[in-house]
Protein backbone atom coordinates (compact mmCIF):
# COMPACT_ATOMS: atom_id res chain seq x y z
CA UNK A 1 0.00 0.00 0.00
CA UNK A 2 1.23 3.20 -1.07
CA UNK A 3 2.74 5.80 1.69
CA UNK A 4 0.74 9.33 0.43
CA UNK A 5 3.62 11.12 2.23
CA UNK A 6 6.34 9.93 -0.02
CA UNK A 7 4.14 10.29 -3.22
CA UNK A 8 2.68 13.72 -2.17
CA UNK A 9 4.63 15.50 0.19
CA UNK A 10 3.16 18.38 2.35
CA UNK A 11 1.55 21.88 0.15
CA UNK A 12 0.26 25.06 1.02
CA UNK A 13 -3.61 23.76 0.60
CA UNK A 14 -4.25 27.45 1.66
CA UNK A 15 -3.13 28.52 -1.65
CA UNK A 16 -6.00 28.98 -4.14
CA UNK A 17 -6.55 26.66 -6.83
CA UNK A 18 -5.33 27.12 -10.14
CA UNK A 19 -8.13 27.30 -12.86
CA UNK A 20 -6.26 24.93 -15.18
CA UNK A 21 -5.10 22.45 -12.32
CA UNK A 22 -5.73 18.85 -12.84
CA UNK A 23 -8.16 17.15 -10.82
CA UNK A 24 -5.34 14.84 -9.40
CA UNK A 25 -3.64 18.08 -8.56
CA UNK A 26 -6.45 19.22 -6.61
CA UNK A 27 -7.30 16.51 -4.53
CA UNK A 28 -3.14 16.21 -3.51
CA UNK A 29 -3.64 19.86 -2.80
CA UNK A 30 -6.90 19.25 -0.80
CA UNK A 31 -5.53 16.02 1.15
CA UNK A 32 -2.47 18.01 2.56
CA UNK A 33 -2.13 18.42 6.22
CA UNK A 34 -2.57 22.17 7.72
CA UNK A 35 0.72 24.10 6.99
CA UNK A 36 3.22 24.63 9.39
CA UNK A 37 2.30 28.82 9.86
CA UNK A 38 -1.75 26.98 10.53
CA UNK A 39 -0.36 24.37 12.71
CA UNK A 40 1.28 27.14 15.13
CA UNK A 41 -1.73 29.36 15.59
CA UNK A 42 -3.55 26.56 16.41
CA UNK A 43 -0.61 25.50 19.10
CA UNK A 44 -0.46 29.09 20.30
CA UNK A 45 -4.39 29.29 20.99
CA UNK A 46 -3.67 25.93 22.50
CA UNK A 47 -1.15 26.84 24.88
CA UNK A 48 -2.80 30.29 25.91
CA UNK A 49 -6.19 28.56 27.09
CA UNK A 50 -4.10 26.13 29.16
CA UNK A 51 -1.98 29.19 30.55
CA UNK A 52 -5.76 30.55 31.81
CA UNK A 53 -7.44 27.48 33.37
CA UNK A 54 -3.73 25.92 35.15
CA UNK A 55 -3.50 29.94 36.38
CA UNK A 56 -6.69 30.43 37.67
CA UNK A 57 -7.12 30.39 41.89
CA UNK A 58 -9.94 28.29 41.52
CA UNK A 59 -9.50 25.87 38.67
CA UNK A 60 -5.92 25.44 40.06
CA UNK A 61 -6.99 23.82 42.72
CA UNK A 62 -9.04 20.92 41.07
CA UNK A 63 -8.17 17.94 39.04
CA UNK A 64 -8.18 19.31 35.70
CA UNK A 65 -7.17 18.25 31.79
CA UNK A 66 -6.83 20.27 29.42
CA UNK A 67 -6.58 18.88 26.19
CA UNK A 68 -7.53 19.46 21.87
CA UNK A 69 -9.57 17.51 20.65
CA UNK A 70 -11.68 17.11 17.21
CA UNK A 71 -10.63 18.38 13.52
CA UNK A 72 -7.23 20.07 14.83
CA UNK A 73 -6.11 17.35 17.49
CA UNK A 74 -6.76 14.51 14.57
CA UNK A 75 -4.80 16.30 12.22
CA UNK A 76 -8.00 16.36 9.70
CA UNK A 77 -8.32 20.45 9.62
CA UNK A 78 -7.93 22.41 6.56
CA UNK A 79 -8.13 26.14 5.92
CA UNK A 80 -11.64 26.82 5.23
CA UNK A 81 -12.42 25.83 8.98
CA UNK A 82 -9.49 26.33 10.44
CA UNK A 83 -10.45 26.72 14.09
CA UNK A 84 -9.60 24.88 17.64
CA UNK A 85 -11.55 22.66 19.83
CA UNK A 86 -10.11 23.02 23.40
CA UNK A 87 -11.79 20.55 26.11
CA UNK A 88 -11.05 21.10 29.92
CA UNK A 89 -12.03 17.90 31.70
CA UNK A 90 -12.82 18.17 35.20
CA UNK A 91 -11.66 14.42 36.25
CA UNK A 92 -13.15 14.71 39.69
CA UNK A 93 -16.67 13.99 38.82
CA UNK A 94 -18.40 12.66 36.25
CA UNK A 95 -21.84 11.66 34.43
CA UNK A 96 -22.43 7.90 34.65
CA UNK A 97 -24.65 5.32 32.24
CA UNK A 98 -25.55 2.38 34.35
CA UNK A 99 -26.43 -0.84 32.80
CA UNK A 100 -30.03 -2.19 32.89
CA UNK A 101 -31.65 -2.06 36.47
CA UNK A 102 -28.41 -0.61 38.18
CA UNK A 103 -28.05 2.89 39.49
CA UNK A 104 -25.05 4.71 41.82
CA UNK A 105 -26.11 2.84 44.72
CA UNK A 106 -24.91 -0.45 43.49
CA UNK A 107 -21.64 1.57 43.04
CA UNK A 108 -21.34 3.38 46.21
CA UNK A 109 -21.89 6.75 43.79
CA UNK A 110 -22.94 9.96 45.55
CA UNK A 111 -24.26 13.27 44.03
CA UNK A 112 -21.20 15.82 42.91
CA UNK A 113 -21.26 18.68 45.33
CA UNK A 114 -19.79 21.10 42.23
CA UNK A 115 -22.55 20.62 39.61
CA UNK A 116 -21.50 21.14 36.26
CA UNK A 117 -23.09 24.21 35.51
CA UNK A 118 -20.42 25.97 38.52
CA UNK A 119 -17.87 24.48 36.86
CA UNK A 120 -18.75 26.16 33.19
CA UNK A 121 -19.11 29.41 35.16
CA UNK A 122 -15.73 29.06 36.25
CA UNK A 123 -14.03 27.85 33.38
CA UNK A 124 -15.72 30.95 31.23
CA UNK A 125 -14.51 33.56 34.10
CA UNK A 126 -11.43 32.18 33.53
CA UNK A 127 -11.42 32.38 29.85
CA UNK A 128 -12.61 36.18 30.24
CA UNK A 129 -10.18 37.23 32.77
CA UNK A 130 -7.09 36.03 30.46
CA UNK A 131 -8.51 37.47 27.25
CA UNK A 132 -10.61 40.12 27.91
CA UNK A 133 -14.62 39.86 27.75
CA UNK A 134 -14.62 42.01 24.20
CA UNK A 135 -12.59 38.94 22.77
CA UNK A 136 -15.02 36.11 24.31
CA UNK A 137 -18.68 35.04 23.72
CA UNK A 138 -19.80 32.48 25.89
CA UNK A 139 -22.94 30.23 25.11
CA UNK A 140 -24.81 27.36 26.51
CA UNK A 141 -22.42 24.75 25.45
CA UNK A 142 -18.97 26.31 25.03
CA UNK A 143 -16.67 29.56 25.16
CA UNK A 144 -15.68 30.64 22.19
CA UNK A 145 -12.50 32.94 22.20
CA UNK A 146 -12.28 35.21 18.80
CA UNK A 147 -9.07 35.02 16.93
CA UNK A 148 -5.99 37.26 15.98
CA UNK A 149 -3.18 37.99 13.88
CA UNK A 150 -1.34 35.20 15.99
CA UNK A 151 -4.03 32.47 16.80
CA UNK A 152 -6.89 30.89 15.34
CA UNK A 153 -10.42 30.57 16.36
CA UNK A 154 -11.06 28.80 19.77
CA UNK A 155 -14.22 26.65 21.22
CA UNK A 156 -13.22 26.09 25.06
CA UNK A 157 -15.54 22.91 26.02
CA UNK A 158 -15.88 22.31 29.82
CA UNK A 159 -16.21 18.44 30.24
CA UNK A 160 -17.17 15.89 32.92
CA UNK A 161 -15.56 12.34 32.76
CA UNK A 162 -18.27 10.00 31.24
CA UNK A 163 -18.50 6.70 32.35
CA UNK A 164 -20.90 3.96 30.15
CA UNK A 165 -20.68 1.05 32.47
CA UNK A 166 -20.68 -2.96 30.93
CA UNK A 167 -21.01 -4.52 34.57
CA UNK A 168 -19.73 -3.41 37.92
CA UNK A 169 -16.06 -3.36 37.22
CA UNK A 170 -15.95 -2.79 33.51
CA UNK A 171 -16.37 0.74 31.78
CA UNK A 172 -16.07 2.55 28.38
CA UNK A 173 -14.55 6.34 29.17
CA UNK A 174 -15.01 9.33 27.44
CA UNK A 175 -16.45 12.98 28.34
CA UNK A 176 -19.58 14.49 28.85
CA UNK A 177 -21.05 18.18 28.55
CA UNK A 178 -24.23 19.84 28.85
CA UNK A 179 -26.05 22.18 26.15
CA UNK A 180 -28.91 23.14 27.93
CA UNK A 181 -30.36 20.18 29.95
CA UNK A 182 -29.24 17.72 26.96
CA UNK A 183 -26.14 15.53 27.60
CA UNK A 184 -23.24 15.18 24.94
CA UNK A 185 -20.80 12.34 25.36
CA UNK A 186 -18.06 12.00 23.46
CA UNK A 187 -15.31 9.72 23.10
CA UNK A 188 -12.20 12.11 21.73
CA UNK A 189 -9.37 9.61 23.30
CA UNK A 190 -11.16 6.59 21.13
CA UNK A 191 -11.80 9.30 18.30
CA UNK A 192 -8.02 9.86 18.01
CA UNK A 193 -6.39 5.97 18.71
CA UNK A 194 -8.66 4.64 15.98
CA UNK A 195 -7.79 7.42 13.53
CA UNK A 196 -4.10 7.19 13.97
CA UNK A 197 -4.73 3.45 13.25
CA UNK A 198 -6.57 3.56 10.21
CA UNK A 199 -4.05 6.28 8.88
CA UNK A 200 -1.27 3.83 9.21
CA UNK A 201 -3.21 0.57 7.81
CA UNK A 202 -4.54 2.93 4.55
CA UNK A 203 -0.63 4.44 3.82
CA UNK A 204 -1.87 7.90 5.37
CA UNK A 205 -4.68 7.51 2.96
CA UNK A 206 -7.67 7.87 5.48
CA UNK A 207 -6.97 11.43 6.72
CA UNK A 208 -5.87 12.52 3.53
CA UNK A 209 -9.36 11.76 2.36
CA UNK A 210 -11.35 13.03 5.14
CA UNK A 211 -10.04 16.60 4.46
CA UNK A 212 -10.36 15.80 0.47
CA UNK A 213 -13.90 15.29 1.53
CA UNK A 214 -13.87 18.51 4.06
CA UNK A 215 -12.68 20.38 1.31
CA UNK A 216 -15.07 20.08 -1.53
CA UNK A 217 -17.93 20.25 1.52
CA UNK A 218 -17.12 23.94 1.69
CA UNK A 219 -16.74 24.38 -2.17
CA UNK A 220 -20.13 23.10 -2.12
CA UNK A 221 -21.33 25.65 0.40
CA UNK A 222 -19.89 28.55 -0.97
CA UNK A 223 -21.43 27.42 -4.62
CA UNK A 224 -24.47 27.28 -2.64
CA UNK A 225 -25.32 23.00 -2.91
CA UNK A 226 -28.02 23.04 -0.52
CA UNK A 227 -27.28 19.60 0.52
CA UNK A 228 -23.43 20.56 1.90
CA UNK A 229 -24.70 22.93 4.42
CA UNK A 230 -25.79 20.02 7.39
CA UNK A 231 -22.55 17.81 6.17
CA UNK A 232 -20.70 18.15 9.56
CA UNK A 233 -16.94 17.76 9.68
CA UNK A 234 -17.53 15.08 12.19
CA UNK A 235 -19.72 13.00 9.61
CA UNK A 236 -17.56 13.35 6.90
CA UNK A 237 -14.56 11.68 8.53
CA UNK A 238 -17.01 9.07 10.37
CA UNK A 239 -17.87 8.39 6.67
CA UNK A 240 -14.28 7.76 5.29
CA UNK A 241 -14.08 5.37 8.91
CA UNK A 242 -16.67 3.31 7.21
CA UNK A 243 -14.75 3.27 3.98
CA UNK A 244 -12.95 -0.80 4.10
CA UNK A 245 -9.19 -0.56 3.89
CA UNK A 246 -8.82 -2.06 0.78
CA UNK A 247 -10.43 0.77 -1.29
CA UNK A 248 -7.27 3.16 0.03
CA UNK A 249 -4.97 0.53 -1.96
CA UNK A 250 -4.39 2.63 -5.47
CA UNK A 251 -1.80 5.38 -6.12
CA UNK A 252 -3.57 8.45 -6.93
CA UNK A 253 -6.31 9.78 -5.37
CA UNK A 254 -8.82 9.95 -8.21
CA UNK A 255 -9.30 6.45 -8.15
CA UNK A 256 -9.24 6.79 -4.01
CA UNK A 257 -11.59 9.49 -3.77
CA UNK A 258 -14.46 8.06 -6.77
CA UNK A 259 -14.27 3.97 -5.63
CA UNK A 260 -14.64 5.28 -2.05
CA UNK A 261 -17.24 7.84 -3.10
CA UNK A 262 -18.90 5.15 -4.79
CA UNK A 263 -19.14 2.84 -2.20
CA UNK A 264 -20.84 5.16 0.26
CA UNK A 265 -23.09 6.33 -2.17
CA UNK A 266 -24.40 2.83 -2.94
CA UNK A 267 -24.12 1.48 0.97
CA UNK A 268 -26.18 4.48 2.09
CA UNK A 269 -28.87 4.02 -0.55
CA UNK A 270 -30.58 1.94 2.19
CA UNK A 271 -30.82 1.76 6.00
CA UNK A 272 -30.49 -2.18 6.32
CA UNK A 273 -27.20 -1.51 5.17
CA UNK A 274 -25.40 1.00 7.53
CA UNK A 275 -26.96 0.06 10.54
CA UNK A 276 -24.29 -1.22 12.13
CA UNK A 277 -21.96 1.39 11.38
CA UNK A 278 -20.25 2.99 13.91
CA UNK A 279 -18.45 6.65 14.34
CA UNK A 280 -14.74 6.77 14.02
CA UNK A 281 -14.83 5.88 18.36
CA UNK A 282 -16.42 2.50 17.64
CA UNK A 283 -18.83 3.41 20.85
CA UNK A 284 -22.14 5.36 18.71
CA UNK A 285 -23.66 4.05 16.12
CA UNK A 286 -23.60 6.53 13.40
CA UNK A 287 -27.23 6.34 12.01
CA UNK A 288 -28.69 5.70 14.99
CA UNK A 289 -29.08 7.51 18.62
CA UNK A 290 -30.78 10.53 17.43
CA UNK A 291 -27.69 11.78 15.39
CA UNK A 292 -27.61 15.48 13.90
CA UNK A 293 -27.91 13.94 10.44
CA UNK A 294 -30.39 12.02 8.16
CA UNK A 295 -29.50 9.06 6.07
CA UNK A 296 -31.34 10.76 3.26
CA UNK A 297 -29.89 13.93 3.62
CA UNK A 298 -26.42 12.13 3.84
CA UNK A 299 -26.94 10.10 0.70
CA UNK A 300 -28.04 13.19 -1.57
CA UNK A 301 -25.11 15.07 -0.18
CA UNK A 302 -22.48 12.30 -1.54
CA UNK A 303 -24.51 12.05 -4.73
CA UNK A 304 -24.32 15.72 -5.25
CA UNK A 305 -20.63 15.47 -4.28
CA UNK A 306 -20.19 12.94 -7.12
CA UNK A 307 -21.91 15.33 -9.71
CA UNK A 308 -19.60 18.08 -8.29
CA UNK A 309 -16.58 16.68 -9.06
CA UNK A 310 -17.40 15.09 -12.18
CA UNK A 311 -17.06 18.32 -13.84
CA UNK A 312 -13.30 18.09 -13.01
CA UNK A 313 -12.71 14.51 -14.92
Amino acid sequence: MSDFKTLYPTVDNSLRMRADASLEERLTRWAAPPSQTEIEKCERAERMIRDAIYSDPTLSKKKINVFAKGSYANRTNIPADSDVDIGVLNEDFFFVDYPPGMSGADFGFSTANYTFEEYFKDVARAIVNKFGSAEVTVSDKCIKVRSNSCRVDADVVPHYTHRRYVDRSRFHEGVALKSGTRLIYNWPKQDYENGVAKNERTGRGYKGLVRIFKSIRSEMTDDGIASSTNAKSYLLACLAWNVPDEYFGEDAYEAIFFDSLDYLIGMTASYANVKEWGEVNELKYLFRDAQPWKLEDVHQFLKDMKAYMEKFR
